[in-house]
């Protein structure tokens, strides 16, 4: 007995791979999503950081300017010496 192949014997198997494969896509379309959705979070946040640290830097330099800065720098250079001498 012999087996002749029609052509449409492995129509169901193409189908079938077919849709496994439209199925992944779609997938892969939903983790991309998800995954740009996050890289956009993280995009945010480093712009808010980065923005923060502008503004701690700004008023650490302003700080740093002041006249009581100036003023007290006597106190903190003794404050200083006296800890690394192990005084407390």
């Amino acid at each position: 007995m012999s087996s002749a192949v029609t052509p449409h014997d492995g129509d169901g198997d193409v189908a079938n791979e077919l849709r496994e494969l439209r199925l992944e896509v779609a997938a892969l379309r939903a983790q991309l999503a998800r995954r740009t959705a996050e890289t956009e979070e993280y995009r945010r946040r480093l712009v808010a950081s980065r923005n923060q640290a502008e503004r701690l830097a700004t008023q650490l330099k302003a700080l740093r300017g002041s006249s009581s800065w100036s003023i007290t720098r006597p106190l903190r250079m003794r404050r200083r010496k006296a800890l690394n001498n192990g005084w407390t």
